[in-house]
This record gives C-alpha cells, sequence and structure tokens, in this order.
C-alpha cells in the first residue's frame, strides 16, 4: 500500500507540471536566401510502478525516469534543401527490473548515452513526386516503427516498432545510412518511398545492400498534405479517411544469412474522434549461418482511440492495444546466435489500457495507462507475465 501511495503522489507531481504554463515555441533562426534553423526538444518523463517483473523472488517497485528525449536542429540550407539532425538520451535513471521496455542507460553506473538519432538532408527536386533523402535514418516501411513515438496514441508502442527494426538492420533504434525517394502522387492519395541502405551490422566477407520500399494509398482525407518522413496515429478529430500501406525490404547473401525480408501490411483509419491502426510484418530469413535453416517470425497489433474534445480545447483520449510477437517454432528453445536471429526468439502478448489528456494536443500532453504482457517459448511453453502502471507525461518543444 505504501508503495502504491508513493507511486500515486510522484503522479500527482507530474500533473502539477501539466498544469504549469507551457514553453514558448522552439526558437528559430533566419539567415536569408531561404536559409533558417530551428532549435527543437521532444521529452517524455514517465512514472511506471512495476506490479509484477515476471521474474521470481523480485519486488514490485517504481521507477522514476525518463524514458525519451530528443534535442537537435531542423530547417533549410535553401529552399528546395531541407534538414534534420537530432540526438537521443532515452531511459535516464530506469531500473533495469522495471517491466516497462527499454533498456537502462547506464553502461558504466553512470547514465552517458547520447546518440545520433537521425541525420537527414532532402533534396526536394520536386516538392511532391521527388525528394531525394540522404543520411542516417529509418527506412520507410513498418508504420509503428516509422512514427515517432511522441505521435502514437497508445502509452508504449507495439511489438512491430522492435522486432521489425532488429530484423532488418539489428539496432534498436532502426535507423541506417542510406539514401530514399519519396513523395506523393494522385492528388495526394498515394505516398510511396524507395531506399537502398548499406546495413553495416551484417558485414563481412559477403555484401549485399538492404533494399526497402513503401506505397501508401488514402481514401477519403489524404494522410499528407505535403512530403515528409514523419508520421502519427491521430488527427485529432479532424480527419475523415483510411490510409492503407504495403512495406517490403530485401537483402542479399552475407556472411549471416542467404535472403533476409520482411513483409508487411498496415491500416491507419481516422473517421472524426475515432482512431484505428493496425499492422501485420512477416519477418523471414533463409539459410542463415550456412547450416540450411530458416525461419519466418510474425508481429503484429490493434489500437482504437477515441477523442472526447472538450470546452476549452483539450482532448480526453481513452485508448486500447493489443500486440503479439510469434516466434518460428524451431527457435523453441531460446538457445540462438542473437547476431544470426536477430527478431525474435520467444512469443508476446500484449495488453494495454490507457486514458490521454491532450493539454495542448501532443505538445503537452498526459498519459495513465495499464499494461500487461505474456513472455513464453514459441512452443507455447513457459509462459510468463509482467505487467505495471505507468504515468507518463510528455512535452514537445
Amino acid at each position: 500500500m505504501k508503495k502504491l501511495l508513493a507511486s500515486a503522489l510522484l503522479g500527482a507531481g507530474a500533473i502539477a507540471l501539466l498544469n504549469a504554463p507551457s514553453a514558448n515555441a522552439a526558437p528559430t533562426f533566419y539567415f536569408g536566401d531561404g536559409k533558417k534553423l530551428t532549435i527543437f526538444q521532444m521529452v517524455q518523463v514517465w512514472n511506471v510502478y512495476t506490479i509484477d517483473t515476471g521474474k521470481d523472488g523480485y519486488d514490485s517497485r517504481n521507477d522514476v525516469y525518463i524514458r525519451r528525449g530528443r534535442i537537435g536542429v531542423k530547417g533549410k540550407l535553401r529552399k528546395d534543401i531541407s534538414f534534420r539532425v537530432w540526438f537521443a538520451y532515452d531511459n535516464l535513471g530506469k531500473d533495469p527490473d522495471s517491466a516497462s521496455t527499454g533498456g537502462k542507460n547506464q553502461s558504466t553506473k553512470v547514465n552517458r548515452e547520447f546518440y545520433i538519432w537521425d541525420a537527414i538532408w532532402t533534396w526536394a527536386a520536386d516538392k511532391e513526386w521527388a525528394n531525394i533523402s540522404i543520411g542516417y535514418f529509418r527506412p520507410q516501411v513498418g508504420k509503428e516503427s516509422i512514427t515517432t513515438a511522441f505521435k502514437v496514441i497508445s502509452f508504449q508502442k507495439s511489438h512491430p516498432n522492435f522486432q521489425p527494426r532488429r530484423h532488418i538492420v539489428y539496432r534498436g533504434p532502426g535507423r541506417e545510412t542510406g539514401i530514399n525517394w519519396g513523395g506523393l502522387a494522385l492528388n495526394k492519395q498515394l505516398n510511396f518511398n524507395f531506399g537502398i541502405f548499406d546495413v553495416d551490422s551484417y558485414s563481412g566477407k559477403k555484401w549485399s545492400p538492404m533494399y526497402a520500399a513503401r506505397v501508401a494509398w488514402s481514401f477519403g482525407d489524404p494522410e499528407h498534405k505535403k512530403y515528409k518522413m514523419g508520421y502519427t496515429q491521430t488527427y485529432y478529430g479532424k480527419r475523415n479517411g483510411v490510409t492503407v500501406g504495403l512495406n517490403y525490404t530485401y537483402q542479399g547473401e552475407t556472411d549471416y544469412f542467404k535472403s533476409n525480408t520482411l513483409l508487411g501490411f498496415d491500416i491507419l483509419a481516422n473517421f472524426g474522434p475515432i482512431d484505428f491502426n493496425a499492422e501485420y510484418d512477416i519477418l523471414n530469413r533463409t539459410d542463415f549461418n550456412t547450416n540450411g535453416d530458416d525461419y519466418k517470425n510474425t508481429v503484429w497489433s490493434a489500437k482504437i482511440g477515441y477523442n472526447f474534445k472538450l470546452s476549452n480545447g483539450q482532448i480526453i483520449r481513452p485508448a486500447v492495444m493489443y500486440s503479439e510477437s510469434n516466434a518460428d517454432s524451431i527457435f523453441a528453445t531460446g538457445v540462438v546466435d542473437s547476431k544470426i536471429h536477430s527478431s525474435l526468439t520467444k512469443d508476446y502478448k500484449m495488453y494495454e489500457v490507457s486514458l490521454n489528456w491532450l493539454i495542448k494536443k501532443d505538445k503537452l500532453k498526459l498519459n495513465i495507462a495499464y499494461n500487461y504482457e505474456e513472455i513464453g517459448n514459441a512452443d507455447g511453453s513457459n509462459m510468463e507475465g509482467n505487467s505495471y502502471i505507468g504515468v507518463g507525461f510528455q512535452f514537445i518543444y
């Protein structure tokens, strides 16, 4: 009871912060000839009370930490060349035994991980159909992965955010160096991206580039009014449209596999106050480590939320999420080479219900959520569970 009371008090402190006067907009500097630079920041601070760690003999515990932190610059070098370079500091102060996802930021007993998140330069040869981006960024596949955590309708991101990233580039953040051609067509109803990436995580004697493609079609209101590589799961009740996306990646032979692919489908539907999205991805690898074995894993999720608009312009949004990861049965033992099998070795099922208070849309937001996850081997054995109650607040400025 004392632990729950302490957690509630910490949550009340978060509410007090959210009721404080909001910060000014991000500062922007103009240099003439179309040049400009904006400094921006984003942060999520979470208070997570772990009810069950999923580990025998471990106490329930409370944990206050910075789940995600971003600081960076964006702007234009000239009217047709834009850029975005930002850094991340995630999981500062996180208890490694907290039930929420994400590893601790404590490599040597000090929270010191501060690293490049994205570094992108885009040339708009044509503002709609010919946008050429180069740098370090996410391949434009997998809607949950390419949607920032600051714009999702759930508290936690779903499984299609995590395993596909590790499957195609073997990095949790999901970034890699490459070049991408993207744009809009057919009255902005069609959104397309085609990229080629140098996945150095699988380097060795043999080398193959990774190709990525995404095509999305909107019915009703388009998803984007102009081309961009940032996405959202809500339009705060102002969109009436459905977007269906197809995702595909292919990488040929390396020292670790003969071929590696992702095939996925996603849908985003916004009907006034209703937000719905779902995704299904197949992660396939053939002849890994030259021993003739293959694997095919799947991940999927579904979320739905409803935006209740208040008289003061704020929004209250309840939301629910279910997400599942299914490992190939040959990995039921969990005894695998993590590099060869980089995406998934166990089955996961995640259930979440959340209440979101959008004080200033996503720029100033409070979340309260209950999350429960079941974890077990791919043959259905040894199912274990962990659960937590989370309170988070978010600033974008």
